[in-house]
């Protein structure tokens, strides 16, 4: 199976990320923190990027 790359918001994102993986990966961050960097730091493929609703309305 292949691992999809991660996408982050932006550079700084990401090096907090990192981090904060970091520290999960050594018993400093449970679960429940790394879910919400994840939340924070990663690009959700669901969410429409902002103005997309805009350009919809407009074809009409």
């Amino acid at each position: 199976m292949m691992k999809t790359k991660r996408k982050f918001k932006s550079d700084v994102f990401e090096a907090i990320h990192n981090s904060v993986e970091a520290m999960h990966l050594a018993g400093t961050a449970d679960k429940e923190t790394m879910h919400s960097f994840d939340e924070t730091c990663l690009v959700s493929p669901h969410v429409k990027p902002q103005g997309a609703d805009l350009k919809d309305r407009d074809a009409l």
